[in-house]
């Protein structure tokens, strides 16, 4: 990048944080719908629309038969921007999504962010500031502590907010029978947990050199608070979530979908210890799968007692599958799964199916009684009537809920990334007992990328306090 452009970008941003602070003086907080009626359609700017961020739009329009309005998209790529808008006949388009907060914030009620995950938290916590609605994809952010800024923007100004793991409101509902299930004690006590989920981000070939900047492309926009590299094809391919300037590998990409289930089902506080056992990056620009994860973690209704003896919930990516499972209690064919192991048996769960093991102890077994709908409205939906309804807590993964697990996958992935085997957390005071994964909690952002902060004190959902909201907010108990 010239030096002019950097004059440029520094400009610019000088021009729309002063107007941003404008704004944020003066927006409400929270804006549910303070000037319209319930009944109005909701005006909706949708940041990053290529990729996942043209499935959400799908999945929105799809889930609300096109109800709401879609007011402004943004994004980095100029062709995509251009074919996604003429689409959806959206009239505001932006390159820079600070141009379009500062321009639009008064008119907008809800943000989507579905851009890479390095720009998640900057483009979350702007929004919010100005007391936007938030929905964003998994992972919330790639780093510990931007993630934690969103949950304490969401929390602090009770926006509706709803985390991308669409798998706990995918149509087949097998996410709702399983919780259901577990809380029915069919397999009795749990005493572990094993999820997998076959797949890669590793690249083919290193990216060597530079190649030039296609035409289309903002690579300024693109790299965002990421600190400047010379621009390689590689970043725009499917690696792009394993390259650690624009993603943290596989657990970050799936295993918050896997994850989530573990977390809910279970009621799990924040672990107390992460291991981790794989192959060492190869590249400092990338991981490796291969990796098996241990979180070490206790329910928070765990009595003293229980509290002694944590779970261990693992996770395994690339080929690997649970290890040390009696055969019966396991159908490790299945690409991906979320299997819980108890006394009685055990329960394995993905996006299409959930199986009870043995299969012959179970073949006349009666499923509890449902306490979760049949089949959930959409991910979208449910956030969007939420907003409606001025209710946060009717959001089944607000920010607040997800970062408590995506900070265990992010110190995962900064253990792997540093080649770190084992590490106790202390989600209190924000560390690890290990130096070299303390310096990757917070990321040195680029200047002219200043991050919005919310400064309070303690984790999200790690006290006393934590714990009435969890029940609060708990799905199922409507």
């Amino acid at each position: 990048m010239t030096n002019e452009m950097k004059r440029q970008s520094r400009r610019q941003f000088l021009r729309n944080t002063a107007v941003f602070g404008t704004l944020a003086a003066a927006m409400p907080a929270p804006a549910l719908l303070a000037d319209k009626s319930p009944n109005s359609k909701l005006q909706i700017a949708c940041i990053g629309i290529g990729g996942r961020g043209g499935a959400n739009i799908g999945e929105l329009v799809g889930e609300t038969g096109n109800s709401e309005k879609l007011y402004a998209f943004c994004d980095v790529n100029a062709n995509t921007l251009k074919a996604q808008s003429d689409k959806y006949q959206v009239e505001h388009r932006y390159a820079d999504y600070r141009d379009l907060l500062s321009k639009h914030a008064k008119e907008l009620d809800a943000v989507l962010v579905a851009t890479l995950d390095h720009t998640h938290g900057i483009i979350a916590c702007n929004a919010m500031n100005l007391a936007l609605h938030c929905y964003c994809e998994k992972p919330l952010a790639n780093s510990v502590w931007e993630t934690r800024q969103m949950a304490k923007f969401a929390e602090t100004k009770k926006l509706c907010t709803q985390t991308g793991t669409q798998v706990r409101s995918w149509n087949t509902a097998h996410y709702y029978r399983g919780i259901e299930l577990l809380r029915a004690g069919a397999i009795g006590e749990v005493s572990e947990v094993h999820i997998w989920c076959q797949g890669t981000y590793v690249p083919k070939s290193d990216p060597v050199g530079e190649t030039p900047v296609p035409p289309e492309l903002n690579y300024d926009l693109w790299l965002g608070p990421a600190q400047f590299r010379p621009f390689n094809a590689a970043w725009l391919s499917f690696s792009k979530y394993g390259f650690w300037h624009s993603g943290s590998g596989w657990i970050t990409g799936m295993g918050p979908h896997t994850i989530d289930l573990a977390w809910t089902a279970l009621d799990l506080a924040t672990p107390t210890k992460i291991d981790v056992d794989g192959p060492t990056p190869p590249s400092p620009l990338y991981n490796r799968d291969q990796q098996h994860v241990t979180f070490t973690v206790s329910p928070r209704s765990a009595s003293k007692a229980a509290a002694k003896r944590p779970l261990k919930v693992h996770w395994y990516d690339g080929n690997r599958r649970p290890e040390g499972i009696a055969a019966e209690l396991i159908d490790p064919s299945q690409q991906a799964g979320v299997l819980f192991v108890g006394k009685e048996g055990s329960l394995q769960v993905h996006y299409g199916y959930h199986t009870l093991f043995p299969k012959e102890k179970y073949k006349d077994f009666a499923p509890p009684a449902m306490t979760y709908p049949a089949k959930s409205a959409g991910h979208h939906k449910q956030w969007l009537d939420a907003i409606k309804a001025g209710k946060p807590e009717q959001c089944e993964c607000r920010f607040e809920y997800a970062a408590q697990y995506m900070e265990a996958i992010l110190i995962a992935a900064n253990m792997h990334r540093s080649s770190v085997t084992s590490a106790a957390w202390n989600a209190g005071a924000m560390q690890t007992d290990n130096a070299a994964v303390n310096k990757l909690l917070k990321p040195e952002f680029r200047s002219g990328w200043d991050f919005p902060e919310v400064k309070t004190e303690g984790s999200p959902k790690s006290d006393a306090s934590s714990k009435r909201n969890a029940r609060r907010f708990r799905i199922g108990n409507r």
